[in-house]
């Protein structure tokens, strides 16, 4: 790497650092999560401008979650009624939750690679689900059955049920004109504020 690519190069990293604080999710995962995961941030979101298509897209998003669920573990908890809650594997809804807020803030809201290839990008998104917006969607439509209580518990089925709710309430709701990063930026407003 020369000088001229440094700076490049340490703004993509810092660009991954910012995105993994803004899924205020690592506070969740083993120590030592973080850096794995910048790691495999690194190459996933690298592989972001040769995509061609929703296919291409749908398996660097999978494949980034398999990643996830075989190598993150979730940290060991003491809870309030002193029952310690102990360390398992990642689900597959913690994994999608950090991939695509992570996305959102490299694809969204900083314009990576370039302003063409974001644009292209966006409606490929999936939305940031975290556990309230969860329990709204479930509201909306309760025969999509979700078993799932948080987001830590979410399989790899639930998550694609979830992320179909989400693409029917942007339907319902918004008339479809809005794409799900759009719409998880406005739910987490709508309930959190």
């Amino acid at each position: 790497m020369s000088f001229q690519d440094e700076p490049f190069s340490i703004k993509f990293k810092n660009m991954i650092d910012i995105a993994i604080a803004f899924t205020a999710m690592t506070r969740v995962f083993e120590n030592g999560s973080k850096q794995k995961i910048a790691k495999k941030l690194e190459s996933s979101l690298g592989l972001l401008a040769g995509v061609d298509g929703k296919d291409n897209f749908e398996k660097i998003h999978s494949e980034f979650c398999k990643w996830f669920v075989e190598n993150i573990n979730t940290a060991q908890k003491v809870l309030k009624n002193k029952r310690v809650k102990k360390s398992h594997p990642a689900s597959y809804g913690q994994a999608g939750k950090v991939f695509n807020v992570v996305l959102k803030v490299f694809i969204y809201y900083c314009h990576y690679p370039d302003y063409k290839a974001s644009k292209k990008l966006l409606p490929l998104l999936h939305a940031a689900v975290d556990t309230k917006m969860m329990k709204d969607l479930k509201e909306y439509y309760p025969q999509d059955n979700i078993k799932a209580e948080t987001i830590e518990a979410v399989s790899k089925s639930e998550y694609v049920t979830l992320q179909k709710m989400v693409n029917r309430h942007i339907e319902d709701e918004f008339k479809n004109l809005i794409f799900p990063v759009h719409w998880d930026d406005i739910m987490w407003y709508r309930l959190n504020r």
